[in-house]
């Protein structure tokens, strides 16, 4: 807990996490209490780097931007939307990385029924021709802004852009989880597995 301007706030870190390409990134992401989204969101995500720089990266522009959508009274619309658009983008890049001969629509809707089973997203719709959520170009365009941040991935060894987008996943999975109370960190892999086995 945390007493900002008299109010007493929520905080709750996530647990650090390694960058799967950059193993010496270490990443959390601090959420608060949003009282507009009826969830814990990720308000500021924290990077450590090997030599012991830290070094924090506001989110608030995130959650700006769906309070807004939130009071024209879209939300509920967009949220429907959104998880269609999380879970099939994943899907989908899951069977592009699976690396199989082409399939088509039908292979594709029966893959994304059994990894939709096994993964027990209930009540989800898959559509074969999603490739990003809305949450994923909405974190992207909030990093990419972030002047200190891209100044740091252009100054080290990282590949920027590669980093950039493995960040934005991290956070996008954050947001999706305080949105829907459900992880599809490991959608990508469980999908692999399945076009694997389908082909």
């Amino acid at each position: 807990y945390y007493d900002i301007m008299n109010r007493t706030v929520l905080c709750v870190d996530t647990q650090p996490a390694h960058l799967k390409r950059y193993s010496d990134i270490t990443i959390k992401a601090s959420t608060y209490v949003c009282e507009e989204l009826c969830c814990l969101f990720p308000e500021r995500l924290l990077l450590s780097l090997s030599g012991g720089i830290t070094f924090p990266v506001d989110l608030k522009n995130i959650k700006e931007t769906l309070i807004a959508m939130a009071e024209k009274g879209n939300l509920c619309d967009w949220k429907e939307q959104e998880r269609k658009a999380a879970i099939s983008s994943r899907i989908n890049l899951g069977i592009a990385q699976a690396d199989v001969p082409p399939i088509d629509d039908a292979i594709k809707n029966k893959i994304a029924a059994k990894v939709i089973e096994n993964t027990n997203l209930k009540n989800a719709a898959f559509e074969p021709n999603y490739a990003q959520s809305s949450v994923t170009q909405i974190v992207y365009s909030c990093l990419f802004k972030n002047e200190i941040l891209m100044n740091m991935l252009e100054e080290s060894s990282f590949h920027g852009l590669l980093c950039l987008n493995e960040l934005t996943e991290y956070v996008a999975l954050q947001v999706h989880n305080s949105l829907f109370s459900e992880d599809l960190s490991s959608l990508v892999e469980t999908t692999k597995n399945e076009a694997h086995h389908q082909s």
